[in-house]
């Protein structure tokens, strides 16, 4: 499915600068980040910002930067996310831990947080919005990480007893927040009023919501080939997914035993993934997540009804659907 063939060029242009920013520092540091963007991914964050500007009738180029800036926060959470999960890929290859070891992943992380805060406070845009701008990168900047944080004391404090309404609060940081931010700022930039950026903005958190929620799914339902990360990686990490927390609300109570154990033994045992996975079907909570995706899909949809029709808009309703269509 192409999503976005009209902004193609901007992407480029957007990839372009990241490297080439990145190219500019110092080998030594910085260096093993070059590669790790090269990777490619979805860009979905920057295609967020580009589409959401043009939605509201501003032009790309007035974009470009603060889209790239987004992307570089969603590597250097990436570099990081591989690091507190012990993941041996990312987009098909080694993570730059497996690679470079811990200490040099961690730091390349951190040099690219620094280094995306001195681009942002560099923008070339008036006084008043690039303050309103900043404000609004590091408050959606701090959601994110307040969201793994929450992710991994659940997992630090063996709880079990997380509700569906905890888990949605988690991903509205981890994984919402940063679109959400895509395509506020891309509203903002394009001179939009309050009404159009918070509809931007719940499209986004809508969308982000189901993404997460579908690459819980692809997790332990995909093919490797293609979702290029760990299947079952998720129940190694004891993560406690959507999947995982309807199972234990509604599942068996053998069922229940058996998944609380293999998640607390962070097991790799291809046997013992394969047992949990068959007792998250059985329960039916892979199915429920499913539906719960679509239904968010349809909420972030129904967001941005009040926008003109356009490519832009076209454009965005395709990657509301690609969200729980991809997969990978």
């Amino acid at each position: 499915m192409e999503l976005y063939p009209h902004i193609e060029p901007y992407l480029k242009d957007i990839e372009e600068r990241m490297v080439s920013g990145l190219d500019a520092e110092d080998k030594r540091i910085y260096g093993m980040i070059t590669p790790f963007i090269r990777r490619g991914g979805k860009r979905i964050r920057p295609a967020l910002c580009l589409l959401s500007c043009g939605s509201c009738g501003g032009k790309y180029e007035s974009v470009l930067e603060a889209a790239a800036i987004i992307e570089l926060f969603h590597n250097f959470t990436l570099i990081h996310d591989d690091v507190e999960d012990d993941s041996k890929f990312r987009r098909g290859a080694p993570t730059l831990h497996v690679t470079y070891g811990i200490p040099i992943a961690l730091n390349s992380g951190d040099a690219l947080y620094t280094l995306l805060w001195r681009w942002l406070i560099g923008l070339k845009h008036p006084k008043s919005r690039l303050i309103a701008l900043e404000k609004l990168y590091v408050d959606s900047f701090k959601r994110v990480v307040d969201g793994q944080g929450l992710e991994l004391d659940w997992i630090r404090e063996k709880r079990f007893d997380v509700s569906e309404e905890e888990y949605l609060g988690m991903i509205s940081g981890k994984t919402s927040a940063l679109m959400g931010l895509s395509c506020e700022a891309g509203a903002m930039l394009a001179g939009s009023g309050k009404r159009d950026m918070a509809a931007l903005r719940r499209y986004g958190e809508r969308i982000g919501a189901a993404f997460q929620i579908h690459d819980d799914v692809l997790n332990v339902t995909g093919d490797f080939s293609k979702y290029q990360k760990e299947i079952g990686g998720d129940i190694t990490e004891g993560k406690r997914t959507l999947m995982v927390v309807h199972c234990l609300r509604n599942g068996s109570e053998d069922g229940k035993t058996r998944l609380k154990s293999i998640l607390s033994s962070h097991s790799s045992d291809k046997a013992e993934l394969e047992e949990a996975i068959a007792i998250l079907r059985e329960s039916g909570s892979i199915d429920y997540a499913k539906d719960r995706s679509k239904k968010l899909i349809e909420e972030a949809k129904e967001s941005i009804k009040r926008f003109s029709s356009s490519k832009d808009k076209e454009s965005l309703e395709k990657i509301a659907d690609y969200c729980i269509s991809r997969e990978k």
